[in-house]
């Protein structure tokens, strides 16, 4: 798979799609935190699956407080930007709407309320996860670390809270440090199968970052997987 600039993120196309999403979402908490009242209209509700309209109107309030809203500005704008520049537009929206079908469904499932846009950036995240994995050649640095240590620190808010954020981030740099430091492997594909793992885990206790980021990762290696007969179908024309 090719990607798009030398180093993963040098395309001449402008994020657009980043640019204009992370602007509604400061928007949207400020609203959020100027008319409180709109938090229970907007978020999610599995007790009432017939109001369709929090399925994406949930990801516009964040129901954490200020510190899942600045975290998750900050987030989509990195791994956004990444996304859009590395994959282009189009699957841009696709593992974003992916990584929210995933995120919502789950959500439900487990009768789970609130809100926030952290599980449509776990779709970005994942897909470019399965991008760095299968492209030839060498794995860009910053897209690689962006989507590593956003994994890793969703990993460790995930079974530790605060603490664990700072000890995922912690080991993750003093572990990947030692790797490029030995200069046996490539420190950052390291770094992107360990985030691999993070995902497996965060699924496999039924995290909803964890649905989110397979389901961003699935959505790409579909998306792989008919690029590949699609070219093979030419060649063999």
């Amino acid at each position: 798979m090719r990607l798009r600039g030398e180093n993963g993120v040098s395309g001449s196309r402008r994020p657009v799609l980043t640019v204009v999403a992370t602007a509604v979402a400061v928007v949207a908490g400020v609203v959020r935190y100027a008319v409180p009242a709109v938090v229970p209209v907007l978020e999610r509700a599995p007790d009432a699956p017939q109001e369709w309209w929090r399925w994406m109107t949930s990801l516009l309030v964040q129901t954490l407080g200020v510190h899942q809203m600045l975290g998750n500005l900050v987030t989509l704008a990195l791994v956004g930007f990444v996304a859009e520049r590395l994959l282009g537009r189009a699957r841009w929206v696709l593992l974003f709407v992916a990584g929210t079908a995933g995120g919502q469904v789950a959500a439900f499932v487990q009768g789970e309320p609130g809100g926030g846009s952290s599980i449509a950036i776990c779709g970005l995240a994942g897909g470019v996860l399965v991008a760095l994995l299968t492209a030839s050649g060498p794995v860009p640095r910053l897209p690689a670390q962006v989507v590593t240590f956003y994994v890793v620190a969703l990993t460790g808010w995930g079974l530790g809270g605060f603490r664990g954020v700072g000890l995922a981030v912690l080991l993750a740099t003093v572990g990947l440090l030692a790797v490029r430091l030995t200069g046996r492997f490539d420190a950052d594909r390291v770094g992107l199968w360990g985030a691999v793992v993070c995902t497996g885990v965060l699924a496999a206790v039924g995290d909803l970052h964890g649905v989110s980021l397979a389901s961003g990762a699935a959505a790409m290696v579909l998306t792989r997987m008919i690029e590949l007969r699609q070219r093979a179908r030419r060649i063999s024309g």
